[in-house]
């Protein structure tokens, strides 16, 4: 598996089963069922979508991943189930962290970071 956001590979941040990948459809406003329950399909468009899990991460490892994800849009390079390795536009947003511990060293721990990564 690879994940690398504007070349910078992230791979070693994703914890085990934290990649889930979706295929969204977009489809136009005359979509949706007619009144005798016919589905009419109007798809104008298909978006990759890659919901993220971090595994628990030091709060240096935290700051690279969040400036990473911090422009409007960022080139995203994956492993695509559907296409093999693919290179796309995407945008991430609402990314939470949550504070676990700082150890008698210092290091300062985050946990339960999540973020989407959705295709411009």
């Amino acid at each position: 598996m690879l994940v690398e956001i504007d070349g910078v590979d992230i791979t070693h941040y994703i914890a085990f089963g934290g990649l889930k990948w979706s295929r969204n459809d977009i489809d136009a406003q005359n979509a949706g069922r007619a009144l005798d329950g016919t589905m009419i399909r109007d798809r104008v468009a298909t978006k990759i979508r890659l919901d993220i899990t971090c595994r628990p991460l030091r709060a240096e490892e935290l700051s690279e991943v969040l400036n990473l994800i911090e422009p409007e849009y960022v080139s995203v390079q994956y492993d695509d189930p559907m296409m093999g390795r693919r290179t796309g536009v995407f945008y991430a947003n609402n990314n939470p962290a949550s504070y676990c511990i700082r150890q008698p060293d210092g290091t300062v721990w985050w946990n339960d970071v999540t973020f989407p990564l959705v295709e411009r």
